[in-house]
């Protein structure tokens, strides 16, 4: 399963979280890769933080992801075994979850099992109330749980199945030494009950939709699960989450899985929002057949009013009649509500679906989805107490995840009962904050030019493409640098490799001075036994583990059973079994070191050769798409608006588009892995600068801003020096400036002889 760029991008900063963590311990960690604040008054020492990824953007599948990452770098110690807590915030998920956990052909499960050597169990929190010792000792088991099964009020805790005693459970409870933070009856006697279990693996706690957890009892009944990591997953974190990765709408755009901007119409009678919906989705239909290999039959949910017996209210009942009258056939209408479901069973992507029509009241809300869901009809009154939050998030799924060649198929559509449209627009703009997303995801369907307003068109008018680093008329790749007669084997597979354990097969946890040491609430009561690994397990591990797609198999395989060799000279193989997290991170440096040195050196030859220049190849976009505008207007901008900067660099770019640089005839705020340009070096990574200005004599120049915690590091020295590198091939066409609030003056001063 191949990751979305946002998907991949939120992983490889919980990565460097995970790596900052066990270095400077959990605040400082956080703060060093957010540059927020650390709030500790939930969890303590425990780390405790949050993923924001809008409705639609695949949380499960980043979960899935984030779980292998977290337990191979920061459980370690637990040896791939032990309990994952995964709440969830309604009995509707948890069966979504539960099928796609359950189900061994589903990419969750198939991410799970692949990463953990199909040593993972899965249950709901019934059927945990029969679990053995042995499958905990044994496997990764997954426990979902709804939120309620466990945070109820102490004084009701006997009702509780999970807080009870039961004997199923007894073994694991046989020959424990202590009892400090289990649960105790009035005899002071540890109770036998499923919670004790959880508490003395100290799990994992994943929290999916982590914002209706923002009750104290929740954080309450959390805290005293034991957890040894808490990460939660949602489009609207509480207030005192501590959001490491914020994704935004436009990013779900770019990557085309969803439907955005919403369009937006209303009128005061709920039949004429009827007739404009059915109107809207016939239009789409016949559109989507215009579409090449691709069948969508766009489907439109009607919210009803529940039934009154104080006032009158427009039912499930009245709308159906109304969808009779107008001619549409009955075998095209379905009712999902609390009292009948006529989607059960039924395949709504399948060809010989003919439902187009959905009628609810509020059944929608969770745990279905349907990316042909275009079109949302709410007669409900939106300025009345009816939510419209979460059926917002069911038409807002791409089919497909791919852009279509009608623009009206990359839209959804909403058609509400309201006195006008800013009653309507108010209460849709709540749903899509509750959805991840905001107002500029809306549109007006009155207004003539419909421009999504985070969609930025250019403001210069001539393209513009910045050279770029070439080989042999192509642009420059670390690949290109390794090429393919290199060969890993051949390479010197020898390292120093310190090992940390204890007889009884348990990994131990690294305690130096420069780590990071667990605080008190992680007690380890369970002993996870490692099997004994034979060696060709061990590489066959090693290789699964360590990717590196630049690299034959074979050759990687080759290597690393080199590498396994030199070290069974020094250490058991028991020892390196136990010890496989240690070394297959040391083993990852070594071979990225190897693979580096080795583009290096030929990166050097290539360029005393002469066979390194630079050459232009794809222009900036004519539009792009922002996460959220800079509100000012800039004179010289490539674009009409810019994304969000710091303080320090809009402080910067208001100096360069000042007249007292009168030579710059535009600049453009290059976006990381999403405009076109970049310097690639010698390391794997593309270097992508913040700024290019282009003056009026031609010149191009590309400015890298750093904060004054950043300008002597290894990874700023190295970016200085492919950014001088690629100045001297434009042979004085091309100049790069490292700027920070030091030397400011001083290059604004030089950009003025450009």
């Amino acid at each position: 399963m191949i990751l979305k760029n946002y998907q991949q991008k939120a992983l490889d900063i919980l990565k460097d979280y995970l790596r900052e963590l066990e270095r400077v311990g959990t605040k400082y960690a956080f703060m060093g890769i957010t540059n927020q604040p650390y709030n500790a008054e939930f969890f303590g020492d425990v780390p405790f933080v949050c993923i924001k990824i809008p409705t639609g953007g695949g949380k499960t599948l980043v979960g899935c992801n984030a779980v292998n990452e977290i337990m191979g770098k920061l459980l370690k110690h637990k040896m791939e075994r032990g309990i994952i807590m995964w709440f969830v915030p309604s009995e509707a998920i948890k069966t979504q979850t539960l099928r796609k956990f359950k189900d061994r052909n589903d990419w969750h499960r198939q991410i799970l099992d692949e990463a953990f050597q199909n040593n993972v169990r899965v249950f709901s929190n019934e059927e945990a109330l029969r679990i053995r010792k042995e499958d905990i000792t044994d496997n990764l088991c997954v426990i979902v749980s709804s939120l309620d099964a466990f945070r109820k009020e102490k004084t009701l805790q006997n009702k509780y199945k999970v807080y009870q005693e039961n004997g199923a459970l007894l073994s694991h409870f046989e020959n424990i030494t202590e009892s400090d933070g289990l649960e105790l009856d009035e005899q002071k006697t540890v109770i036998n009950s499923l919670a004790n279990v959880v508490r003395m693996s100290n799990p994992l706690v994943v929290i999916d939709e982590g914002h209706k957890t923002k009750t104290q009892l929740s954080i309450d009944f959390l805290k005293e699960l034991n957890p040894s990591f808490v990460i939660e997953y949602t489009a609207t974190p509480r207030g005192g989450s501590n959001i490491l990765v914020d994704i935004s709408a436009s990013e779900l755009k770019e990557e085309q899985m969803v439907k955005i901007p919403i369009v937006l119409e209303s009128a005061t009678q709920w039949n004429n929002s009827v007739a404009r919906g059915v109107e809207k989705r016939n239009e789409l239909e016949k559109e989507a057949k215009k579409l090449k290999g691709e069948y969508i039959r766009p489907i439109a949910l009607i919210q009803a009013q529940p039934k009154s017996k104080t006032s009158p209210s427009v039912t499930v009942e009245q709308i159906k009649e109304y969808l009779l009258n107008a001619k549409i056939s009955e075998d095209e209408i379905a009712i999902k509500t609390s009292e009948r479901n006529d989607l059960e069973g039924i395949d709504l992507f399948s060809k010989k679906c003919k439902v187009r029509y959905i009628i609810t009241v509020s059944a929608l809300a969770e745990g279905w989805d349907c990316s042909f869901a275009y079109v949302l009809i709410s007669v409900a009154n939106v300025g009345a107490k009816i939510a419209v939050e979460q059926i917002i998030g069911r038409i807002i799924r791409m089919p497909y995840a791919k852009r279509k060649s009608n623009e009206d198929l990359n839209r959804c559509y909403i058609f509400a009962s309201a006195r006008n449209f800013n009653e309507a627009a108010t209460q849709i703009i709540s749903g899509l904050e509750t959805n991840g997303y905001s107002r500029f995801d809306l549109l007006n369907s009155s207004q003539k030019e419909q421009k999504y307003e985070l969609e930025i068109e250019r403001a210069v008018k001539k393209d513009f493409a910045a050279p770029m680093v070439s080989l042999n008329g192509d642009k420059l790749s670390f690949e290109d640098l390794i090429g393919e007669d290199f060969e890993l084997a051949k390479e010197d597979a020898n390292f120093n490799f310190e090992i940390h354990y204890d007889n009884d097969g348990r990994a131990v946890i690294d305690i130096k001075e420069d780590k990071w040491i667990k605080g008190a609430q992680q007690m380890l009561k369970l002993t996870y036994k490692d099997k004994n690994f034979t060696k060709g397990e061990l590489v066959q591990w090693l290789d699964k583990k360590m990717r590196f797609t630049i690299l034959e198999k074979s050759d990687k395989v080759k290597f690393i059973d080199k590498a396994v060799d030199l070290q069974l000279k020094k250490h058991s193989l028991s020892e390196l079994s136990v010890n496989r997290y240690l070394l297959m991170d040391k083993l990852d440096k070594v071979i990225n070191g190897v693979l580096q040195e080795y583009a290096r050196k030929r990166f050097d030859e290539l360029a005393k050769k002469g066979a390194i220049t630079t050459k232009t190849f794809d222009s900036f976009p004519k539009t792009i798409s922002i996460a959220e505008e800079v509100p000012q207007d800039f004179n010289k901008n490539y674009y009409k608006k810019i994304d969000k900067l710091n303080k320090e660099e809009l402080s910067f770019v208001e100096r360069l588009d000042l007249d007292t640089l009168p030579n710059i005839d535009f600049w453009i705020r290059s976006r990381e892995k999403k405009d076109p340009f970049y310097i690639q070096g010698w390391q794997k990574n593309k270097f992508y600068p913040d700024f290019i200005a282009v003056t009026k004599k031609g010149a191009v120049v590309a400015l890298e801003w750093k904060g004054e915690d950043r300008i002597s590091n290894e990874d700023t020295a190295y970016k200085v020096k492919i950014g001088e590198m690629w100045a001297k091939l434009g042979k004085g066409k091309l100049h790069f400036f490292l700027v920070h609030n030091k030397n400011t003056e001083d290059v604004l001063s030089e950009l003025k002889s450009l």
